[in-house]
């Protein structure tokens, strides 16, 4: 009996060595998350949120015109879609030298929307055709960005 309860206490003894010896290994390799401090959050957020008020007044808008109010990160408006690709669009000028230094020009929403939903500039032709007279028909004034992209995805 008493051998017995030695094997077993060799057996348990061998289990705790086994777990600590390959627990250690992997908390030394582990990569150490970077915890930041409240302080550091929210000026984080404080630059996020200028950034959103100065894009709102590039824009004319409150930011009920591109986000549901009830869940900021959601996409379900169709303005939320419009306006995250022309981020993407501004920031491609940036990237390929519109950023304001040098004399250059700063791309922003301010560059063709003026404060205003809509910009009153609409390049006459589409840029792949050449110069060639544009198939669409003109739109009144009083159409939307959102009624414009939901024709167009009628139409498909």
């Amino acid at each position: 009996m008493t051998a017995q309860k030695s094997g077993k206490a060799a057996l348990v003894k061998l289990v705790i060595f086994s777990l600590f010896s390959l627990t250690i290994p992997i908390l030394l390799i582990a990569p150490q998350s970077e915890s930041q401090s409240p302080v550091k959050l929210k000026t984080e957020d404080e630059a996020y949120r200028q950034y959103k008020i100065v894009l709102s007044r590039q824009l004319g808008v409150t930011c009920s015109a591109c986000h549901n109010t009830l869940d900021f990160s959601s996409d379900e408006k169709l303005a939320f879609k419009v306006a995250k690709d022309h981020m993407k669009l501004t920031q491609l000028l940036i990237d390929h030298g519109m950023d304001g230094q040098k004399g250059r020009p700063k791309a922003d929403c301010y560059l063709c929307h003026r404060g205003k939903l809509k910009p009153d500039y609409k390049e006459p032709t589409h840029p792949m055709l050449n110069d060639r007279p544009n198939p669409k028909k003109e739109k009144s004034p009083s159409t939307t960005d959102e009624e414009d992209l939901k024709s167009e995805k009628d139409k498909n």
